[in-house]
């Protein structure tokens, strides 16, 4: 695609976005980007500034990155436009202020993003909120955001291919590369930024975001269409009509506002599922510092892009009794409505070491102190968050999932989620499912319940949208439970009651499960897969190399871990990035909760 073809229709679905929100109510410091961007009544800015910045300017409490990136970002594209009053509002907010990091990494990028901008913005300022020379504030912010540059340049994203989160990554981001005055610092902005537009695109299905998450809580992982991250994938990829409800996210409006254009070819890539192919990516190890005798391993991401379906699933690389709790390891995603294109299942793991192995709160209080804010993280129902006794393995569009849980675990079950709208079809141990232009086969090991899950509009903790859940809760009642799953194309398999009846005839040998620790089959395909709990993982014999897992590698994409290079074709255009990285030199640590 010609680049200033694409500009052009970004520019388009941009002023869409931004003309939208004016008409909803740009009220606030994130979204007050559209009232300026489309020449709209800006009157009521700095109210809404004072409202965010306010008591913070009098040290009566602390602010934290929520407050301090929209305020630069703001003042960097609009100072123009801006009062006086509000010129100075943000000036005393970031030399008198309380300025509170986070704990998540997109709390640090956009914490240290904003400080980086006050710094240079107030450069004659003679002391900060902190005590420290703009100077010193602004030296360490470039030296954070460099060193997570380069771990996600060598070892893959850390906090990865959110649709909650990467939007909180991708908006600062977008901000230093587009008002930051170090042109180094500026051209490695713009490399991780391809990436982060890569990783979208790569697992982009038709408005949803497919497999492997690190975070997606907050009970909307069930959904077809997920996170504030859907405005700037509209933007970037566009491929379908606006709808407000999806792509009007406030904390992608300055993106939104922001003249940054990625490469056209993502944009084709995202929507080009004309050849199935899988999606390999390696992302950083968790942050585990508490209960565990080994760090992590890297996460191991496999997604399948097919022509009517994608599913993925990740090795977390996770050892009890850690297990982040927005993290899902892997589902299958289709083109459907609001909670009727999602299969996932997830062991409802609620042992205090959950939080206490990587949040701050000791390990005797963690379990009551978490679980009283966010009482929906430790419920027996839950579909998303880690389990340390999950381990999956996974050839093209087939998965093996199997748990091996303690005895004395609080939920010694598996709870599996599935669309009602499906007419599932049992048949000798197995669930079929007919979605049309492809078919599912799931095959539950262990005894198994069916129940119906459902969560309303009032459980609005964190979500504000309504119909959280609605669907049916298969509950696998068993410490060795797990799950055989196969999607086929119906092109590939025929008549819907053959491909059921082939599935059946090809089978699953169960008999060296759980004693073993050994589950085998052979996929619809004729690849013959073994897997073993704790052990090796084998296609037609020979041992899937995890070790080996490229930082990207897929059709069009190609990239080793720690080399700081990658490159991204589709047809006959192709994008070259190099960091420009010593492959020797030591990683920043990254000290951010897992």
């Amino acid at each position: 695609m010609d680049q200033t073809i694409y500009n052009a229709e970004v520019d388009v679905r941009a002023q869409e976005i931004l003309n939208a929100m004016v008409a909803r109510g740009a009220n606030g410091t994130w979204a007050a980007h559209a009232l300026f961007a489309t020449g709209a009544d800006s009157s009521e800015v700095h109210e809404a500034m004072q409202q965010s910045l306010g008591d913070f300017t009098l040290g009566l409490t602390g602010a934290g990155p929520f407050q301090i990136l929209p305020a630069m970002l703001l003042l960097c594209r609009w100072e123009s436009e801006l009062s006086t009053e509000t010129v100075e509002l943000i000036r005393q907010f970031f030399t008198q202020g309380i300025l509170e990091r986070g704990n998540t990494e997109n709390h640090w990028m956009m914490f240290y993003a904003g400080n980086l901008l006050a710094a240079e913005r107030f450069a004659d300022e003679s002391v900060f909120w902190n005590g420290r020379s703009p100077e010193s504030v602004k030296a360490e912010a470039t030296r954070w955001i460099l060193g997570t540059i380069e771990r996600t340049a060598r070892i893959g994203h850390h906090e990865y291919d959110s649709p909650g989160y990467h939007a909180e990554h991708f908006t600062p981001l977008v901000g230093l590369y587009e008002h930051a005055q170090d042109d180094y610092l500026k051209q490695q902005v713009e490399k991780v930024l391809t990436l982060l537009v890569a990783d979208m695109a790569l697992e982009y299905y038709k408005g949803s975001w497919a497999g492997s998450h690190s975070r997606e809580g907050y009970r909307q992982n069930t959904w077809t269409h997920v996170g504030p991250i859907q405005t700037t994938q509209y933007l970037y990829f566009g491929g379908e009509d606006f709808d407000a409800s999806r792509h009007l996210q406030g904390f992608s409006i300055p993106v939104a506002a922001a003249a940054y254009r990625p490469p056209a070819l993502f944009a084709q890539m995202a929507w080009d599922r004309s050849k199935p192919h899988a999606v390999k990516k390696t992302k950083a190890p968790r942050t585990i510092f508490r209960h565990v005798d080994r760090e992590p391993d890297p996460v191991r991401k496999y997604t399948y892009m097919s022509t009517s379906f994608a599913l993925g699933s990740a090795q977390t690389g996770l050892t009890a009794p850690a297990g982040p709790i927005d993290l899902v390891s892997w589902d299958l995603t289709w083109h459907g409505d609001k909670h009727q294109a999602k299969i996932g299942c997830n062991h409802p793991y609620a042992d205090g070491g959950r939080f206490s192995g990587f949040l701050n709160p000791l390990p005797q209080d963690a379990r009551r102190a978490i679980g009283s804010d966010k009482p929906y993280l430790q419920r027996p129902d839950r579909l998303f968050g880690a389990s340390p006794f999950e381990q999956i393995m996974q050839h093209e569009s087939t998965a093996i999932v199997v748990y091996q849980i303690p005895e004395d675990d609080d939920h010694p079950f598996v709870n599996m989620y599935l669309p009602t709208s499906v007419d599932w079809v049992a048949q000798a141990g197995w669930l079929f499912g007919n979605l049309g232009d492809f078919y599912v086969a799931l095959r539950p090991i262990g005894d198994y319940v069916w129940e119906r899950i459902r969560e309303s509009a009032n459980d609005n903790i964190m979500v504000s949208e309504g119909g959280l859940i609605d669907n049916w809760l298969l509950r696998i009642e068993d410490v060795n439970a797990g799950l055989i799953l196969e999607a086929v194309e119906a092109s590939d398999a025929g008549a819907f009651d053959v491909f059921c009846d082939r599935r059946v005839e090809l089978g699953v040998d169960l008999s060296g499960w759980p004693v073993n620790n050994r589950i085998s089959l052979e996929a619809f395909s004729g690849a013959k897969m073994e897997m073993f709990y704790d052990g090796s993982h084998k296609v037609n014999g020979e041992a899937i190399d995890y070790t080996a897992w490229p930082l990207f590698g897929a059709l069009g994409a190609e990239g080793e871990l720690n080399t700081g290079k990658v490159v991204f074709r589709h047809g006959e255009d192709d994008v070259h990035v190099d960091f420009d990285i010593d492959p020797d030199k030591p990683l920043m640590p990254m000290r951010v909760i897992g």
